[in-house]
């Protein structure tokens, strides 16, 4: 019965990750004269209204500071957003996480 169970698992969740498509990439810049940080999410897709990064998050130091709620995609190609962000400062961590709305995310971290 274990086994039937396990199985029925596996094969309901299979078709989500084989549709998995997080985005390929999170590219950060940082200006450091007015704080601002552009973000790039590298996720190629067909529609932007049904397929697209639908949140972008921003912690420093471990400390959510920024969250970008998304509806559509911008461009077919991927996401790209700039953020003031103030507490970056020299020596702190950066951590940008990128979410698809269909599954999947994508995490760049820098340290400045």
């Amino acid at each position: 019965m274990k086994r039937v169970i396990l199985l029925s698992a596996i094969l309901i969740a299979l078709p989500f990750v084989l549709k998995a498509d997080p985005p390929k990439k999170v590219n950060l810049t940082f200006n450091a004269e007015n704080h601002k940080l552009k973000i790039e999410a590298v996720h190629p897709v067909q529609n932007v209204e049904k397929h697209y990064i639908d949140l972008i998050s921003v912690s420093v130091n471990g400390k959510e500071v920024k969250t970008i709620n998304l509806q559509k995609q911008s461009d077919k190609k991927g996401e790209m957003v700039e953020v003031e962000i103030p507490q970056i400062v020299k020596g702190c961590e950066v951590v940008v996480k990128a979410r698809c709305n269909q599954f999947g995310t994508k995490k760049e971290t820098l340290t400045f």
